[in-house]
């Protein structure tokens, strides 16, 4: 039985003014200082109000090699950005289409549109990040860097995601990752465990174990869960959402 793939990859907008377009990352504008890195949404306003974010969602920008983030719910990423003094241009904006409630999707909506807009800008404040565009201002924090404690504690499966799907997981799962440094969880099939240590934010794992038979209707998971707890990689932490990221592409997403 394979799982139904959540996610479909749209291009979003295209800026205006764009002209040919930098492939890639480009240098962060003098006056900005360095941006690149991964930055945490802490404030969405629309016309001056605040519009609420609820809890255990996030919001995320990385300006790097390419631009990505989550927009709440989804996912998105652009090949091609660049910044002009402190204008932020990103040619082509693709995101994932996984179905949100509806304040998620607004906050969503809200938080892309400023990414996308004409007029969008960059300005430091401190050591925050100001994006606005489209009457929209987010306010962003550089993301803390994981350590074992941040991993440490029992995780419920949200999705399941590969280079270029997401997906719902079909059976509940979870893992726990003890102080200790021993794991235990579930496939969503059938138990797991394991030990595990984070050294400069990846995941390294020894004696990845699962007992028992898998039926034929979970083993697609079952799979997946086992591929990416095998070969570890990278992991990253906002707020109560957790994702690990194998070297292969596969990932798997936790909420707390």
């Amino acid at each position: 039985m394979t799982r139904t793939a959540l996610l479909l990859v749209v291009v979003l907008a295209v800026t205006a003014c764009g002209g040919g377009g930098a492939t890639g990352g480009s240098p962060p504008a003098g006056e900005l200082g360095d941006v690149r890195g991964e930055w945490v949404v802490t404030e969405l306003r629309r016309d001056g109000e605040v519009v609420p974010i609820p809890p255990g969602t996030d919001g995320t920008l990385t300006l790097d090699e390419r631009l990505s983030g989550r927009a709440f719910c989804n996912g998105f990423g652009a090949q091609s950005y660049r910044i002009e003094g402190d204008r932020l241009v990103v040619e082509e904006l693709a995101q994932s289409l996984i179905g949100c409630s509806p304040d998620i999707a607004e906050l969503e909506r809200l938080y892309l549109d400023a990414l996308t807009a004409s007029d969008v800008r960059l300005r430091r404040e401190g050591g925050e990040l100001l994006v606005s565009g489209g009457g929209v201002d987010v306010r962003l924090v550089p993301r803390p860097p994981v350590e074992d404690a941040d991993l440490a504690g029992r995780w419920q499966l949200a999705a399941l995601t590969t280079t270029q799907l997401a997906s719902s997981p079909l059976r509940p799962a979870e893992l726990e990752f003890r102080a200790d440094g021993t794991l235990e969880g579930t496939t969503g099939c059938r138990p797991v465990r394991g030990t595990w240590q984070v050294t400069d934010e990846r995941l390294a794992t020894a004696d990845v174990v699962a007992d028992g038979e898998c039926p034929p209707e979970g083993a697609e998971q079952d799979g997946h869960v086992l591929d990416v707890l095998r070969q570890g990689g990278t992991v990253r932490i906002v707020r109560d959402r957790l994702t690990l990221t194998a070297p292969d592409g596969l990932g798997l997403e936790f909420t707390k």
